[in-house]
């Protein structure tokens, strides 16, 4: 009476199987975008770092305490500032159907920009909370992804939402 083995059962299966295209694809666009973020770090520090660049980019003038102060951005750094927001707008109109070389080019453009254009952020913020500030970033990125890619849902939906954080 007690025998609850009825022949009912369903058989469950953990098929892993992972596409191995899909899969070469993602690794590659993975590599591309963190080699873009060490570009853009790379060039964030050097931009707010070497005097040399940072001179071209920032105006500086001497207070009556002798200490020599940033005061602003010289015509340069304005176009360095402005000029990634500017290409990301106008490349959405100007490139409707672009190639793999026009798109690349165009991705290391904005990479090198943002990256010139961020040299800001390192002068007004203290390095620990610029890299606290990237690493919260990228978990949360991370985090996003692994979620899409295993529930194969479409987080396309939260994009208009998360862009009024912008």
């Amino acid at each position: 009476m007690s025998d609850f083995r009825n022949g009912y059962s369903i058989p469950q299966t953990t098929d892993m199987s992972v596409d191995a295209g899909l899969r070469k694809f993602m690794l590659g666009v993975y590599n591309k975008v963190a080699i873009g973020l060490l570009v853009s770090a790379a060039l964030a520090y050097v931009t707010g770092s070497v005097p040399a660049v940072r001179d071209l980019l920032f105006s500086t003038a001497v207070f009556p305490d002798g200490v020599t102060r940033l005061t602003g951005y010289t015509l340069l750094g304005m176009i360095v500032a402005f000029s990634p927001l500017v290409i990301l707008l106008g490349s959405n109109f100007v490139m409707k159907n672009p190639t793999s070389g026009g798109a690349s080019a165009l991705y290391w453009l904005i990479v090198a920009l943002i990256g010139a254009s961020m040299g800001t952020v390192v002068l007004l913020y203290t390095g620990a909370s610029v890299v606290q500030t990237f690493l919260i970033t990228a978990a949360a990125f991370g985090a996003l992804s692994l979620f899409g890619y295993t529930t194969k849902k479409d987080l396309t939906g939260i994009g208009s939402f998360l862009i009024m954080g912008v």
